[in-house]
């Protein structure tokens, strides 16, 4: 077994990343060990990296979604074995320890919180949890909306769901998750996404721009689940607006300070992290649901696949917080 490991490490606030030797861990009992073979440079992340976007002790490594290969395995873990494929969400960001930072060759992670990919796509497999997760987690824990199967699809089929700014990976997801449990979604982007859109099971799209947009949406309404993945205050004000006169709550993907009726509830969360933070939903995430997303349940995100390992992440991250870029870059640590 190797025993180097090296990292991307971010020494201070807002510093531009360093590649140096890191500590290779053995995994505790409940922990597994992984050969880092895919990463996903996430808006998440390079904000952090870029903004400070979060508190985090310094030196540190970022990032939590990571794919590849189990190289060791703790005494009590029993969902998976040495020489498997996964997936995994590491707690980088909970617990703040660089043993789970994903930026790096060797990555330690929960074994709950890992999921078998089989023979699957390893770079599409590392793309796919932390957008998926942030749809789902919104949708299912925040939103209370059930889960696939649990619903009457026949009852479900009447009413219907608002994603706001689909033409994001969060929204693509979000609209192939609604449908999945059975509802009628209504979808808002730019025209040039509209196809797709109706594709991942969309009824209807309509052009966020419109100056109708808003009167179209009445017509269509009402609307038993509302959530934005663009997350952006205008996208927030119009579904406050939508949800007069009675009120209601929706999710954003987004935060700050957002003028609101008063009887206008905004859910922000780190949704995604709800697989952690919910261990039944978690336990379904990784055992069921995840799995059977990325054997082709779901349609995926579009990827770029970006050469020159760690040291290509600076300049990923860079691209990501510029908008240079609407597909998920994934590297691979150990070229």
């Amino acid at each position: 077994m190797a025993s180097q490991n090296v990292a991307a490490w971010i020494r201070t606030p807002k510093g531009d990343l360093e590649i140096g030797e890191a500590p290779y861990y053995e995994p505790d009992q409940d922990e597994i060990l992984i050969k880092n073979e895919a990463t996903t440079m996430q808006p998440f992340d390079a904000r952090v990296r870029k903004e400070a976007y979060i508190t985090i002790p310094y030196p540190f490594i970022l990032g939590n979604t990571i794919a590849g290969t189990i190289v060791a395995v703790g005494a009590k873990v029993t969902n998976v074995k040495t020489g498997d494929r996964v997936v995994s969400d590491t707690p980088t960001y909970i617990t703040k320890e660089t043993k789970y930072g994903g930026w790096q060759k060797y990555v330690v992670t929960k074994a709950a919180l890992t999921a078998k990919i089989g023979s699957a796509d390893i770079n599409q497999a590392a793309a796919v949890p932390f957008a998926l997760s942030t749809a789902v987690g919104a949708l299912q824990i925040y939103l209370k909306m059930g889960k696939p199967g649990e619903t009457d699809k026949a009852t479900a089929e009447r009413e219907k769901v608002l994603i706001w700014g689909a033409g994001t990976s969060v929204g693509a997801y979000a609209i192939q998750y609604a449908r999945n449990v059975g509802y009628t979604v209504i979808a808002t982007a730019s025209p040039r996404g509209f196809d797709h859109l109706r594709e991942l099971g969309a009824s209807q799209v309509l052009d966020y721009k419109s100056p109708n947009v808003e009167a179209q949406l009445r017509e269509l309404g009402p609307f038993k689940f509302m959530m934005t993945s663009s997350g952006d205050p205008a996208s927030q004000q119009a579904i406050g607006r939508l949800l007069q006169p009675d009120g209601g709550k929706f999710a954003s993907t987004l935060g700050g300070q957002v003028e609101l009726p008063e009887n206008v509830e905004r859910i922000y969360e780190s949704y995604e992290s709800a697989t952690q933070r919910f261990p039944d939903f978690g336990h379904w995430w990784y055992s069921d649901y995840l799995p059977k997303a990325i054997g082709g349940a779901v349609e995926p995100a579009p990827i770029e696949k970006r050469s020159g390992g760690l040291a290509a992440l600076q300049a990923a991250g860079d691209d990501v917080v510029g908008h240079k870029t609407k597909n998920k870059i994934v590297i691979n640590p150990q070229e």
